[in-house]
């Protein structure tokens, strides 16, 4: 499934091939601080800039993942564990999200309180995450 997506003042943009029809809502500290609640992702098989590379900042923000957002704007663009495959792109920089759905909520006992989606996903806690994934 190909789509294109951009940053908020334009400069950032990318083709992406998703890797299916949903998406991923992640609230752990990092997640929180970076999207300000939840990082909403859709994995890719493949990205492409089409536009203005020097704006995109990566930031390793772990051992095992990077982020990468605007420099001008400060838009989110992606989170990477590359160990994964390809970058999960950030739902709101898509110009087009018809047909994605949430599926899975990561880090689901930090999720802030009040705050609940409202169709019924998969959800995985932190233990499960270190668990499949390591510390």
């Amino acid at each position: 499934m190909k789509r294109t997506g951009a940053c908020m003042c334009g400069q950032v943009t990318y083709e992406v091939t998703l890797s299916g029809d949903r998406f991923a809502a992640c609230y752990c500290k990092m997640c929180q601080r970076w999207a300000s609640g939840a990082f909403m992702g859709v994995h890719t098989e493949s990205f492409k800039l089409t536009s203005a590379p020097v704006t995109l900042t990566e930031f390793k923000s772990s051992d095992w993942a990077n982020r990468g957002f605007c420099a001008k704007c400060g838009s989110n663009i992606y989170y990477h564990a590359p160990q994964f495959g390809g970058p999960s792109v950030a739902l709101g920089s898509l110009d087009d999200t018809d047909g994605l759905e949430v599926r899975v909520q990561f880090f689901i006992d930090k999720k802030p309180e009040g705050f609940t989606l409202a169709n019924e996903t998969a959800k995985k806690t932190q233990a499960e995450i270190e668990e499949m994934y390591g510390d």
